[in-house]
C-alpha cells in the first residue's frame, strides 16, 4: 500500500514538474516573440529543458566554452566574407548586422567571464532557445537566446542573445 502511494505521489510530482517545465518554455518563447521585429516570421528551432540558474551570470564551463566557440564562428564568418576586413563593405547589411549582434553579445559574455566561476544562490531557471527570424531590414538571421526565469517560473527577468551565422 505504501509503495503504491509513493509511486502515485512520485508520478504526480513528475507530471507537475513536466507541466512547470512546459510553462517555462512557453514563457521563454513568448518573451522571444516580443523581442523580434517580425514575430510572424519567427521559427523556433530548439528549446532546452529549464535548467537551474544561480544568478544571471553563472554558466557551466561547457556553456561558456560553447558561447565562445559560437562567437569564434561568427568572427570567422565576418572575416571570410570581408577578406579579413580588406574588402569591408558598409552596405553589406548581413555583415554589419552580424557584427552589431556579436558586439552586443560579447559585452554580455565579457561580463560573465569577468565574474569568473562564482556560483551564487539558486535564483530560478534558464532556458535556451535556438531560432531563426527576419531582422528589421528583412534579412534572415539565426540566434540563440538565453532566458532567465524567476524561481516560481512566472516571469523572464533577463535575456541575452548570441548570433549564429
Amino acid at each position: 500500500m505504501k509503495k503504491s502511494l509513493l509511486l502515485m505521489m512520485g508520478a504526480a510530482l513528475m507530471v507537475s514538474c513536466g507541466n512547470s517545465g512546459e510553462k517555462m518554455k512557453r514563457l521563454a518563447k513568448e518573451n522571444l516573440e516580443l523581442s523580434v521585429d517580425y514575430p510572424k516570421q519567427l521559427r523556433v528551432l530548439a528549446v532546452s529543458e529549464p535548467d537551474s540558474a544561480f544568478g544571471t551570470g553563472y554558466f557551466t564551463k561547457d556553456e561558456v566554452k560553447g558561447m565562445l566557440r559560437t562567437m569564434q564562428v561568427v568572427t570567422d564568418t565576418i572575416m571570410k566574407r570581408t577578406d579579413n576586413m580588406n574588402r569591408f563593405n558598409p552596405s553589406d547589411h548581413y555583415v554589419v548586422s552580424l557584427a552589431e549582434r556579436q558586439m552586443k553579445s560579447m559585452a554580455d559574455i565579457r561580463s560573465l567571464i569577468m565574474k569568473g566561476d562564482r556560483k551564487g544562490e539558486f535564483s530560478g531557471w534558464k532556458v535556451k532557445i535556438d531560432y531563426a527570424c527576419v531582422d528589421a531590414a528583412g534579412l534572415p538571421y539565426r540566434s540563440e537566446r538565453w532566458c532567465f526565469i524567476d524561481k516560481e517560473g512566472k516571469q523572464v527577468y533577463k535575456a541575452f542573445e548570441l548570433p549564429i551565422p
